[in-house]
Parts: structure tokens; sequence; C-alpha cells
């Protein structure tokens, strides 16, 4: 890096002390040095030959940087920027060691204003006093201009053309400058805290550049000023290299750039010297690092305008946003007409205060179902899973500031005004955090939804007619002067902002309109009310707001649908299936993804041609993207880019690729505008593109991509009459329920597989293999809700179909006839296995799942996944038969294969492992390696399924036993206790989750001698059991018996109540239940003969010990159960001997 000073006296003699002020020129990529500042036609270098050096007494210094060093494949990457700020301070100081005072304003090209907002956030960064020369750089600068400056970054199309000219790659660095990078916004988080420290200037270009064949802007408006308070902004007509270069004093930006320098010299005349060491004063308070930016790929608009009044009552309402005081979330509510701008509001509001909070997320709240899925979504980026209520719970318990967006909340029975709902148990009431430092903006259509507001709340309806009509000028002229458009059009833009109700999105679908030249502006007001008059004969049509909106899109929609172009027929259908899915980031990918799928689907009436006649999935997405180009031309969608070095999956809920977005309101106008009979057709055919994106064979890498579907698959749903009533509709539903169940969604999940069963039955019979499948699936869904006697009695009628009904002649010929082997035969006996076993049938459970290994192992093989999960089923149940060498023989063998073909942390593979140190605390050995294991198990579990997943509180028990036999009590405890709310709320309080956690918890409250606690938890325990018949006969309530029994007998020293509840315990051994050699037999005779010795009757302990000869064995109590609670007695009595 070097600098030049075109004011240096030609003797070399130094710098004149008399200078006022340094102005320190910085280029972009393009042109360096000189270059980027000369005019290429007369060659003049502007603040050499025209700049009034005497009135200003300014040092010009031109900073010059190796600008090919960024772009060359094999760059300095994201840093490049950061090397050249810290050059440029370091430089810039070197020559100013006799000036450290002298004010400083500096004016930036294009990245060169990256580099000097970098630059002046490291100057200002370092406040040692040794440091303050480099500090000094901060301190003396008073003023930026910044011309055609990427802060937002570059869009990739420019990247892209500007590369082929170069004939360079995209190196990291040039990847880094992309629109919207984390590079960018982590110079603009450095820079916020800064802005208005100094006089800003931001300036656009106005004329597009040639790059190859295509005219474009290098830096947009958007990026080149973006919404800054208190900052000047202005276009310039010229190209991005023109505007940084001029002929004459008389060029237009010269005169801008003279304007900005003069009020620089006023305000630097006007200053008080400053301390280059010192702190100011007013020093800006540090950065707060925004870490969750999650809005979905959403960002304000550039056209908006208008609204800074409410703006500063809404920050003034909120207050700041580090009061240690703020106990619970503030709420304001904006609700007004549709179309009104509340929206975009709220997103200008959160992009200019970004810097404020420590997370900013944005709920779509149009359904509760929709509402759900984003709070699920924000509990997977906390790291507690996607369980109800973890993502409210995140940030009631978080300290750092957050604002949260609950987006289109317009339903009444949503917002509790339907009549329904009882008081203070709405919906939207569950979404809203109960406590913790945060701010909640809610905007809806609905008036009623004002009494959410604790703070207040906006009645949204037009915009101010001045704003309004500066807004429909500047969109439908954005490259003319607006001074001139306002003198010529101003009386036409007054009367159709007037008859557009002075509604935001009216008035930019108008402007659009316009600009397209469909209907020039002085004949636009006669097309709208003509226009109008047809749609007030529809029924949808009920206020003259609706016709006002609803106009502005019928308008350019009839301009497209009349056009006989492929682009144009395609985007009409387009806008079509964009009806029947939800309004928000609909993948572009979906229909790529469906085409093969959907050419060979029956029973459509409707068949948009951009699927069926293209020959590649490539090709499809292709006519997908022209056609949707259209209807962005039109301003009737908007189109989102996620960059994949910016994809932030579980955050912000999106992949990489394309997503297309709709209004609310032009979603409802998109639907209501067809008949009834083109809607069922246009429904069926959307649900038809969701079906076939949906893969059959469920891959575990299409999962990030089927959750974002969910959305749009209940958007379709909500609108199906009465499905399924045809065998397609059938096949979707088994498809979506596949999604729901895949989401943990159960319940959904259930009913839709049982509209599938019954439409089954009753077209194809109860024993068609299709039928046999969907049963199938639904005891799966039982078996995941522990709905375990409707799981187990599915599996055996599913059992009962398929020893009548084979797939083929070969598979009756077997011995015995009565037991198949074929494969869908034993996979069912596989899912009965693991029915059988939670529901406490281990014996059925052992005889079913060997028959399911041995029949797999002969049709399929040892490493078929089937067979896999047959035999680590078969492993579960010999470790809760403690059969243990059995167990861990299976166990080791599926691990191994397991971890060969899906990876060490799959959830399959988790489930084996965790198994495998469970099966070593059974046998007592190694507990050490035990714990290692379901330690390892827990840690990825949180950190894949997230913290609050049924599966991770399952390892947290686990993990407790473990700790429990190291006699680590009270960090069992902790554990246990930690999670008993979640499990509550997550499960629910008679989940087998909760029954699994009470047991463990009352054993340790035992051990800690916290015996109030251990009394309440059994109790507690003893009456889930009493409640469901279903679990009365199940192996934990003998447990729950046994562990009540011996709290009587060493605590309450009730010893008849013990001997009544060691008796109900023996009493299963009489039913044939439990077997003599079971270890929770064994303790209870031990518990029993400990009562009949203080009673004296040894006959009594002589026939126990006759009829139960395991009771003297030591090896009798290794078991997976969390037992003997006698054996702890034992030991806690040894302890206190040694003691003693």
């Amino acid at each position: 890096m070097r600098f030049i000073d075109l004011t240096e006296s030609d003797d070399g003699g130094g710098t004149p002390p008399s200078f006022a002020i340094d102005l320190v020129f910085v280029h972009g990529l393009r042109e360096a040095g000189l270059n980027a500042w000369t005019d290429a036609d007369t060659g003049s270098l502007w603040m050499r030959d025209l700049f009034p050096h005497t009135k200003y007494g300014a040092r010009n210094l031109i900073c010059e940087y190796d600008a090919t060093r960024l772009v060359a494949p094999g760059g300095p990457a994201a840093s490049g920027i950061y090397d050249e700020a810290s050059d440029l301070v370091h430089y810039l100081s070197a020559i100013r060691t006799d000036a450290e005072l002298r004010p400083i304003v500096f004016i930036c090209h294009e990245i060169g204003g990256l580099i000097v907002k970098r630059a002046l956030a490291f100057s200002q960064s370092r406040r040692d006093a040794k440091l303050g020369h480099i500090r000094s750089i901060y301190v003396s600068t008073y003023g930026v201009i910044f011309m055609a400056t990427p802060h937002r970054g570059f869009s990739k199309d420019v990247l892209l053309l500007w590369n082929q000219e170069q004939n360079y790659s995209p190196n990291q660095f040039m990847l880094s400058l992309l629109y919207d990078s984390e590079a960018l916004q982590e110079i603009t988080d450095q820079f916020a805290p800064l802005i208005r420290q100094f006089a800003i200037y931001n300036l656009w270009e106005r004329k597009q550049t040639k790059l190859g064949e295509i005219y474009t802007y290098v830096v947009d408006q958007a990026s080149a000023a973006p919404s800054w308070e208190d900052v000047d902004q202005c276009g310039m007509d010229a190209t991005h290299s023109e505007m940084a270069k001029f002929s004459s004093r008389k060029s237009p930006g010269y005169r801008l750039v003279i304007a900005a320098l003069e009020k620089e010299r006023e305000s630097t005349m006007h200053s008080d010297s400053i301390s280059v060491i010192s702190i100011p004063s007013k020093e800006p308070p540090p950065p707060r690092r925004n870490v969750h930016y999650c809005v979905q790929g959403r960002r304000s608009e550039p056209y908006f305008i208008g609204r800074q009044q409410q703006a500063d009552h809404l920050q003034l309402q909120f207050g700041a946003t580090d009061s240690e005081d703020c106990k619970e979330p503030k709420v304001f509510v904006i609700y007004g007409l549709p179309g009104s701008g509340k929206s975009q509001f709220c997103l200008k509001y959160i992009e200019n205060g970004r810097n404020k909070y420590w997370g900013i997320f944005w709920i779509d709240c149009s359904t509760v179902k929709t509402a759900e899925d984003g709070f699920a979504s924000l509990g997977q980026l906390s790291g507690k899973g996607t369980e109800p209520g973890s993502g409210q719970l995140w940030l009631s318990q978080t300290t750092e500031p957050w604002l949260l967006v609950l987006d289109n909340a317009d339903d009444s029975d949503l917002l509790g005004l339907g009549g329904d709902n009882p008081p203070g148990q709405t919906e939207l009431t569950s979404f809203i955090p109960v406590s913790g430092n945060g701010h909640i903006l809610i905007t809806s259509r609905n008036p009623g939804a004002k009494l959410y507001g604790t703070v207040g709340s906006f009645d949204f309806r037009g915009l101010l007619p001045t704003d309004a009509i500066t807004l429909l000028l500047r969109l439908t002229y954005p490259d003319k002067d607006q001074q001139e458009t306002r003198k010529l059009y101003s009386e036409d833009a007054e009367a159709i902002a007037s008859e557009l109700g002075y509604l935001a999105l009216a008035l930019k679908q108008a402007a659009a309109t316009i600009r397209k030249n469909l209907k020039p502006l002085k004949k636009y007001l006669e097309s709208l009310l003509g226009c109008r008059k047809t749609l007030l004969k529809r029924t949808v049509i009920k206020t003259a707001t609706d016709a006002n909106i609803v106009a502005t899109w019928e308008l350019p929609f009839n301009g497209i649908s009349n056009r006989d172009s492929t682009e144009y027929r395609d985007a009409v259908d387009l806008i079509h299936m964009f009806a029947f899915m939800h309004f928000a980031l609909i993948p572009c990918s979906v229909f790529s993804i469906c085409s093969d799928g959907f050419k060979g689907a029956k029973e459509l009436n409707l068949r948009p041609r951009a699927l069926t006649e293209p020959s590649s999935r490539q090709m499809v997405e292709d006519r997908i993207l022209t056609a949707a180009r259209v209807l962005y031309d039109h301003s009737i969608i908007s189109i989102t880019e996620i960059e994949p070095q910016c994809a932030k999956p579980i955050a912000a809920a999106l992949l990489p690729g394309t997503y297309f977005t709709l209004h609310p309101a032009i979603h409802q106008w998109a639907r209501e505008r067809l008949e009834e009979r083109e809607q069922l057709g246009w429904l069926c055919c959307t649900a038809t593109v969701l079906e076939h994106a949906i893969s059959t064979n469920m891959e575990a890498s299409g999962r990030a991509f089927r959750r974002l579907l969910l959305p749009h698959i209940r958007s379709c749903m909500s609108l199906m009459p009465g499905l399924p009533s045809t065998n397609e509709q059938t096949s979707q539903l088994e498809k979506f329920g596949y999604v729901f169940a895949e989401a943990g969604l159960w319940k959904l999940a259930r009913k839709l597989q049982q509209d599938v069963i019954n439409h089954r039955v009753k077209t194809l019979g109860w024993s068609h293999p299709s039928t046999i499948l969907a049963k199938r699936t639904l005891a799966s869904t039982h078996w995941n809700l522990f709905e375990v006697g409707e799981s187990v009695k599915l599996l055996f009628n599913i059992l009962m179909a398929q020893q009548w009904s084979r797939p083929s002649i070969f598979d009756w010929m077997v011995w015995p006839p009565w037991k198949p082997v074929y494969v869908s035969y034993c996979a069912t006996l596989d899912a009965l296995t693991q029915s059988l076993w939670l529901a406490g049938d281990r014996r059925w459970s052992l005889t079913t799942g060997r028959r399911a290994v041995n029949g797999l192992m002969r049709k399929l093989g040892p490493d078929d996944p089937l067979t896999l999960s047959a035999m680590f089923n078969l492993a579960r149940t010999y470790l809760h038969m403690n059969e243990h060498d059995q167990s861990r023989d299976l166990l080791v063998q599926v691990l191994a294969k397991r971890e060969h073909y899906f990876g060490p942390d799959h959830p399959d593979t988790l489930m084996v492992r965790n198994e495998l140190g469970m099966n070593m605390y059974a046998q007592r050995k190694d507990l050490h390696e035990a714990e290692r294991l379901v330690r390892g198990v827990l840690e990825s579990r949180q950190r894949i399924l997230g913290e609050e997943h049924a599966y991770s509180l399952w390892s947290v028990n686990d993990l407790s036993k473990i700790c429990i036999e190291l006699r680590r009590f009270d960090e069992a405890r902790r554990m246990l206790e930690e999670i008993v709310p979640i499990v509550s709320r997550t499960l629910g309080d008679k989940h087998a989750g909760m029954i699994m956690t009470k047991s463990n918890l009352y054993r340790v409250y035992i051990l800690c001698n916290l015996w109030d606690k251990a009394s309440k938890e059994i109790k507690d325990l003893l009456n889930i059991f009493e409640e469901n018949k279903e679990l009365r006969e199940h192996p934990d309530h003998v447990l729950a018996q046994l562990g009540y029994a011996y709290l009587l007998y060493d605590y309450e020293n009730n010893l008849e109540e013990a001997e009544k509840y060691c008796q109900i315990v023996l009493s299963q051994v009489e039913k044939r239940a439990l077997s003599p050699e079971n270890p929770r037999v064994t303790a209870t005779v031990r518990l029993l003969i400990r009562i009949c010795q203080e009673q004296g009757r040894d006959a009594n302990i002589k026939d126990l010990e006759d009829k139960f000869p395991l009771v003297n064995s030591p090896e009798s109590l290794q078991s997976i159960d969390h037992l003997p609670l006698s054996t702890i007695n034992r030991r806690k009595t040894d302890d206190r001997q040694i003691i003693n």
C-alpha cells in the first residue's frame, strides 16, 4: 500500500503546516490508483485539476493498494478487507505524525468504503495510550463519502459477469462480497455503533454498466444506500465507474461531492479540539454481537418510506435493551389493513436496531401450525430440540436482549376472539414467552389483536398523502430526477394514490404496472376504475379496500395471461400452484425434484407444461425460474437467494437455493380469483407436486428439505375436502404422514395414517400389501406416542392377515406352515418384538424377536438394515430378560455394522451404543466404560436431536442409573431434577418417560435421605399405574410397589403395610407374570425376610428361602433394572460400620 500526496511540494520539502484537513481517497476493485479517479475523455484528475485547494486548505491523499492480489486465485480469502484496513490505518498515521489532530474526511469508491469502515472500527478499538497514533485516525475523522459502496454486497450475477471479463473463477474473497454474507455483516456490525460519530453520505449509481453483453447496476441502491438513521443519501447520474470521475466543475457528481465537503468544512471549523489519547466524552457503546438473526431471508424493500414518527414512538415504548429490571417481555401490536406496510415496518425497525439485540426471531403466525413450526425451529436452534414450548422456554431463560416478531396473527381463534377459547388460554398466549429480556412485535389485520399489547399499539392504514405520492413516483420513475417527476406527474399521482387509499402495497403494484408500460400513468387510473367495477361483482370482494388492492394485481396479471409465450403461460400456472402452498418461502427445488414422479401421476386434470415438457430436472428448474421472473418483474412475488456459504439450516430453517414468497393478501387473491372447480383442480395438482417431492425411501439426507415442505403440506391439507376419496389422494396422505412422523408430529401423522388405512381396507382389502404397510406405519406411530396397547393389538392384527395372505405360493412351502418367514411378515414380527418389550411382556417379545431374526437372516442376510433392526430389538429384550451375554454379542455385531454403514452419529447407531453401555451397567462390569459410552451418546443426541428430545431425556435417565451405581448420588439427583419439568412439558405426566424419570428419582432421593420427596414421587408413580389399566401389569409397576414397600419399612417403620406390598409383588409369581428367578422377586423376598427377622418369624423365613433358593445368591441381582434397594441399604449399613 502507498499514499500519493497530490499537494506535496515539488522539492520534497514536506507538507506545509497550514493545511486544515486531510482528504483521503480510497479506490475500489476494478480500477486502482490514479486511474480510478481520472476522467477517460479529458484526462482530468479532479482532486488535482478541479478541486479548490486554497479555499479548503486541504491535503489530498490518494490511497493505492494491490486490488489484483485480492481477486486473483489463491488470494487472501475473507481476511483481505481486514489486511488492507490495518495497512490503511498504519500508513496513514505514519504520514500524519506532525498533525495527528488534523481532521480527516474519507472519499471512498466501491470496496474502498468497506476498507474504510473496517479501518475506523480497527482504529476505534485501540484504547491503550501507547496506541494513540493508531486511535487518532478514528478520533480525527469527521466524515465519510461512500460512492457505490456495497454495504450489503454484490449480487451473484454481477460477480459472475465481472469474473468472466477478467477470466477469473470467483475466489473466496469474491464470494465473501456476495449479498448479506457473514464477512460483510461482521463489518457492518463493527461499524454500526460508530455511524453517529461521523457525517456520512451514501451515493449510488443511476446508470447501468455494460458487463459483457449485459447492462446492469454493479452496486444496486439497496446495497449502496442501506437504511441508516441520520445519513444523507442520493443517486448520481453516472455509471459505476463514472461516479468517481468528473470532467468539469459542472459535472452533477462533482457538485454533490463539493456540497458534502462544504458541510464538513463548516463542522470542523466549529468543533472543539480533541485529545487523541483521551476517550471522547460520548464514546459509542461497544457493539453488541447480534448472534442470531433469524428472519427467514426477509429484508425490507428499498422503496419503504414514511412511518418515522411511529418508529420513534415504538423505540420510546420499548426503551433500552440493556435494562436489568426487565422481568417480562414488552409487547407492541401493529394492526391494520392488508397492504398497509405492517411487516415492512417491522423489517425496517429490526434492520435499524439489529445491533441492539442479541437475537432477532421472525415467526409466521398465520396459522397455529405455522407458528408451531416456527417455534420448533427456534427450539432446534437453541439445542433443546423441536418439542413444544422449547423455543419459548429458551427465550424466557436467556438474559440477553432479544426481539421476537409474531407476523400475520390474523385468525380470530388464534387470538382467542372466536368465542370457544377458555379465557387466558388462547393459542397466541401460549406462544408468548412468559419472561425474559425481550421485545415482541405482533402484526395482525384483526383489530382485536391490540388486546395483547402491553406497551401500546398502532392502527396502520394508508400512508400520509405526501409520502404516498413520493413512493408512487419514486417506484414508477426510479431513474429520473424526483423533483422533475413531481412537477410533471404529481396531479395524476395524487389521484391514483387517493383511489388506492394510500396503501403501500397497492402503490407498489401500481408503479410496477406503469413502469412496465402496461398502462401509462395518465391511463392507469381509468383502467383501475374499470377493473374495480368488474371486481365488485365478485362475491369475495366485500369492501372498497379489497377492490382497490385486488385491482392493482388484476391489471398486470391480465397482461400476463393474455400473452402466448412459454414463460408467460408458465407464470400463470405457477401463481395458481403458489396459491395453494403457504405464501412464504416456497422452495424452487420442489418443482424440479417432483417432476419425474409428476409426469406419471394419474387422476390429474391440470398438468403444468413446465413440469411435463422438459426432459430433465435442470430444464424444469430453468423454466420455473424464468416463469417466476415474469411474476417478479410484475411485483407479484419476491425471490430470495440463499447462498451456500450463508445458509444456516438450523438457525433459519433454510437450505441453499431459491425461494419464492407472496404477500399474504396477494396469496389470498391468487386463490380466490379462481372458480370453485378450478380451485379443486389446482389444489390436486399442487398436492401432487408436494407428494412427488417426497422420496419414498425417506433418506436421512433429505430430512432438512422435507422439513421445509411442512408449511406447504399443511396449507394444502387445510383446503382438502373430505380426503381421501381416490387412490392417488391416499398416496398423498401416506407421504404427508411420513413427513409429519419424521418431524415428531405423531398425532397429526396418526390421523392421516388412520385415514389411509380406512380407505385401503375399503378399496383394496384388509390383507393387501399396501394396507399392511400402512398399518405397520400406524403401529410405529402408536409406539412413539406410548400407545403400546394399540400398537400391539394392531401388529397382531397384521400378523393374522399376513399368515393367511402371502405374496407367493412359495411362501407357503415352509414347515410348520403356520409360521411364515417371508420378509414383510418378519418385519411385522420385529415391530411386535419392540412393542411387546415396551409393554413389559418380555417372554413374548423374546419369542417374536428370535423368529424375526431367524427369518430375516435367511431372506436378507446379516447386513440388511431390517435384519440389524431385528437383531437390536432382540438384544434389548435379552438385556431385560437378564440374558446379558446373548444381548452383548448381538449389540457388538449390530454396532459394528451400523457404524460402518450409517456412521457413528446416526440415531440408530447411537441407540445401539447406549444399549451396550447399559448392558455393562446391568452386569456391574466396567462401570466407568459404561458411563463413557452413555455420556457420549447423551452428548451426541443433545447435539443432533436437541436437549429436550425424548431420546436425549432417555440417555439422562440411563446415565443417572450409572451415577447411582458409582455412588455419585447428588450428581444423579441434580440431573434428574433438571429434566422433570422438561419431561412433563414435552411428553406428559403419564408418559413412559415420566415413569422412568420418577422411578430413578425416588430411588436417588432415598439414597440422599430425602425421604419426604421420595415418598411423594413413589405415590405419584403408583397413582399413574392405578389410573392406567394398560400399565397395571407392566414390570415397572412391580418396581414401584417394591420401592414403596422399602420406604414403608425403612422410613415409616410400617412393617404391616410393607409386607402387604411385598405380597402383592410375589402374587405376580403365582400368576406367572414373573418368574421366581426374576431379580425383582429376589429383591422383594430379601426385604420380606428382613421384616420376618424383626418379628421373629423364623418359620416364614425358612419357607421363603426354600421357595426362592436364589435369595442368597450374590449373582441374582445383576439386572438392567434399577433394583436392589435392599442391597443399597446393606451398603449404607456397612458404610456406617466402617465409619464407627
